[in-house]
């Protein structure tokens, strides 16, 4: 049975001796198998049509190599084979790396044949044991040469204001490019507020709100004309999107606000099916159209479900609150996981997704 995990214990756990090492290559020798595993099985039940999918079959074929290079490695003991399997796991992760965009691909072909097949279950349990993995593997990884301000992947006193600034500088190149013009971005509330947290998740959860934000804003209010004739200005031309950073006792709330026309309350529920996006497809193969970079700015229709269950994942959320007609909020709740604190320890919801998983497999 594969364990569970709370941000809390991954931060205690994280130490750079060498009998530290040792212990948590042992663990991860024991424990990645295990999950990997159940993966495969879930494969193995999907429809034929569906692994047989070109993309999603080399997800397959990536599991089962995980699985059976990381099965097959000797006791680790020694010094010398904790070291070589440190390099299995960073050529493992290296392999992992492409297997979002694969399932993504793979699951838009599948469903431009089979349009009312949907596997959400399927993706939910894939990607949550995607998390977990990474997680583990990553810091396991990141223990061997510390840095400063962090304990393994987590990183001490992390600020969302800078994680959200530097997004909205690449969001904003990257839709000036596709449609020769984009909102500002306002920031406001607690802007010194800090937390402990895995960056690359806030970073992730973070890009996927705030593009939408900005695509939405920006098709919604772009002029005819995109060089602009007839504004003074670009604040003038397009209405900002406000992100608002605010800190509670047990999360640290992300709200960020468009003026994109909202949605009906029917699109509301489908945004949060994996593959479910405003991208026109097509126009996608087109290079006169602009959809393959559009595409760059709305992703894959994976983006809303993935944020919802990194959130999820250490026990905050994702809402949406739309206005038909005039735009939407999105709020992003996060645990601020100080070591130590009640939200880290037996009253943090942080792993009821993956405990829920656990009591299901094992159920008789």
């Amino acid at each position: 049975q594969s364990h569970t995990l709370t941000l809390g214990q991954l931060m205690r756990s994280t130490r750079s001796d060498s009998p530290s090492l040792i212990r948590q290559g042992q663990w991860l020798r024991n424990q990645l198998p295990i999950r990997f595993a159940r993966r495969l099985d879930e494969f193995l039940q999907l429809p034929y049509l569906v692994v047989h999918n070109q993309n999603i079959k080399q997800v397959f074929d990536i599991y089962v190599d995980t699985f059976e290079t990381v099965s097959e490695f000797p006791n680790i003991i020694t010094e010398r084979d904790e070291a070589a399997f440190a390099d299995l796991i960073r050529q493992q992760l290296e392999k992992h790396q492409q297997v979002a965009r694969l399932i993504a691909e793979g699951y838009r072909e599948v469903r431009q044949m089979y349009p009312h097949l949907r596997l959400d279950n399927f993706l939910d349990r894939l990607f949550i044991a995607r998390i977990s993995a990474r997680i583990l593997m990553e810091n396991y990884i990141r223990m061997r040469t510390p840095a400063e301000g962090f304990i393994g992947v987590v990183q001490k006193e992390l600020s969302p204001l800078q994680v959200f600034q530097e997004l909205s500088n690449e969001i904003t190149r990257l839709t000036e490019a596709i449609y020769g013009v984009a909102p500002d971005i306002e920031f406001r509330g607690n802007l010194t507020c800090t937390m402990d947290y895995i960056p690359r998740h806030v970073q992730f959860m973070g890009q996927e709100l705030l593009k939408n934000a900005v695509r939405a804003t920006t098709e919604r209010h772009k002029p005819r004309d995109t060089m602009g004739i007839g504004f003074t200005s670009r604040s003038e031309r397009i209405p900002k999107v406000a992100v608002e950073v605010q800190k509670g006792d047990v999360h640290v709330i992300i709200k960020i606000s468009d003026q994109g026309g909202g949605m009906p309350k029917r699109i509301q529920e489908e945004a949060w099916q994996y593959g479910w996006t405003t991208a026109d497809h097509e126009e996608e193969d087109d290079p006169y159209s602009g959809g393959t970079w559009r595409k760059e700015l709305a992703g894959y229709g994976f983006g809303l479900p993935l944020t919802r269950l990194h959130a999820q994942y250490f026990g905050g959320d994702v809402f949406m609150q739309a206005l038909p007609g005039h735009g939407t909020d999105m709020y992003l709740l996060l645990n601020h996981l100080k070591e130590g604190s009640p939200s880290t320890e037996e009253d943090d919801p942080s792993t009821a997704l993956t405990e829920t998983e656990n009591r299901s497999v094992n159920a008789p």
